[in-house]
């Protein structure tokens, strides 16, 4: 009686285990590959030749798991290509293997399971390449890969393995994260995740190193989760001192999204300058019908100090730019940040001191608490700067303490752009978070500091 209570016990505690796990144990045998688009769209493929030291297993792949099907250990090098909409596998002979793999045909090397490495047209990858039949004879060419082999595939590029540990590894969880919450981001391509900057720069094997492999092992399966569920971690480079709430960058307003004010940041100075004429030109290629332009001004700020809508006025329309698409629009490497001043040429408004003068006597004051009124026998008399709007003709801004709040309008010319920081600003500054690593915080420390109420696991 004894032994079967206890057989009893160990089946209810099978049972029960994995409701209690949480996210990774649930999850794991759903997550084991996923889809990263090599060449599609305009860069699809006829053919393509797959070489691997150990010889090819085909396969299908079935959501998120490979099926093992066909092995061909004697071939070291293939060929594919799209025939009539089946994608056909020969050897280098012309001599036939496969007459059809099929829209979930898959080819691993023999060895996948021990880190085995394919060549697709040269270029080494860990996992498998799927080929997809597109439309006059081209094929898709998709790399299926293991999430912990994919975030090795990209961890350098988007920040470089010379980094601290403690950084690259709080990189690798947000990396992770962020694949695992945006696998439908090109499920109309047929695959999951680009190579870009649209989702996460991917180099496969070749953009590896040991430093960020060993980053990425060490924090294996983690994920930043928001009530047990990984959230969609973003990135960017650096902050200029703030980090912004989602909703004042895009629209949808997420709890772990928060701003930040940011004491980590190094400084990151920037500026710009684009004429009249470009940005009419920027607005057209974006769909907008300007006219000529009048004028370019900041219509209001955010609560950390960044741009949230930028006035542009034609003569055919006036042009109203909110929060991230100002970047969009007129360029998100130009335009590196949100937290930016107007000017024209070398003149800039908002803070500083300004010269006065009534064509004798020349006083400085500063926009920022007081003004000097010279009369006409050129005395000067010191009044409040709160709440009034000064020109040097170029530029007009409120001045006194809510200078920095100023709508600030440039009327001709070229408008000069100064600013500090670089990227969308939600999430995880970068600069920030190697700042942060050489100050002798760890990944977890760091992570927390930038994202609101999540835990690491």
């Amino acid at each position: 009686m004894k032994h079967v209570r206890f057989t009893i016990m160990i089946i209810m505690l099978a049972l029960i285990l994995p409701l209690c796990s949480g996210y990774q144990v649930e999850a794991a045998s759903k997550r084991d590959y996923l889809k990263i688009g090599l060449k599609f769209g305009n860069n699809c493929v006829s053919t393509g030749t797959l070489k691997s030291d150990q010889g090819f297993l085909l396969g299908t792949i079935d959501g998120r798991s490979f099926d093992e099907g066909m092995p061909l250990p004697a071939y070291n090098e293939i060929t594919i290509t799209n025939e009539n909409g089946n994608i056909v596998v020969r050897d280098t002979d012309g001599v036939l293997l496969s007459a059809d793999m099929g829209s979930s045909g898959c080819i691993m090397p023999t060895d996948y399971e021990d880190d085995g490495i394919l060549y697709y047209d040269g270029t080494p990858y860990r996992g498998g390449i799927h080929f997809l039949a597109k439309s006059n004879s081209n094929m898709a060419v998709i790399n299926v890969i293991q999430l912990e082999h994919y975030v090795y595939g990209i961890l350098n590029s988007e920040l470089g393995y010379t980094n601290p540990k403690e950084a690259l590894k709080a990189q690798a969880v947000v990396a992770r994260s962020y694949a695992e919450q945006n696998l439908a981001k090109h499920s109309s391509d047929g695959f999951d995740l680009c190579t870009s900057t649209h989702c996460q720069v991917y180099k496969g094997y070749s953009g590896e190193y040991d430093a960020t492999n060993e980053a990425t092992d060490e924090t294996e399966g983690e994920f930043l989760l928001y009530d047990g569920e990984p959230v969609s971690a973003f990135y960017f480079k650096n902050s200029g001192g703030y980090t912004q709430n989602s909703e004042d960058v895009w629209s949808g307003k997420l709890p772990y999204l928060r701003a930040v004010k940011d004491e980590y940041s190094p400084s990151y100075p920037w500026s710009t300058s684009l004429s009249f004429e470009i940005i009419k030109t920027k607005l057209e290629s974006a769909g907008f019908s300007p006219g000529t332009i009048q004028s370019v001004s900041i219509n209001g700020y955010n609560n950390t100090g960044a741009v949230s809508e930028l006035k542009i006025v034609g003569s055919g329309a006036t042009v109203y730019l909110k929060k991230e698409n100002i970047r969009s629009v007129l360029g998100a490497t130009i335009i590196k940040s949100n937290m930016f001043k107007l000017g024209k040429g070398s003149a800039s408004g908002g803070n500083g001191t300004w010269n006065i003068s009534n064509g004798i006597k020349v006083t400085e004051s500063d926009a920022n608490s007081n003004l000097y009124v010279i009369s006409d026998s050129g005395k000067a008399k010191k009044i409040e700067a709160e709440g009034l709007y000064g020109s040097n003709g170029l530029v007009t801004i409120l001045l006194g303490s809510k200078a920095s709040e100023s709508t600030q309008t440039v009327t001709s010319g070229t408008v000069e752009f100064n600013g500090y920081g670089y990227g969308h600003g939600v999430g995880m500054p970068q600069d920030s978070a190697v700042e942060m690593a050489k100050q002798g915080f760890d990944y977890k420390e760091i992570l927390n500091y930038f994202f609101t109420d999540i835990e690491v696991d």
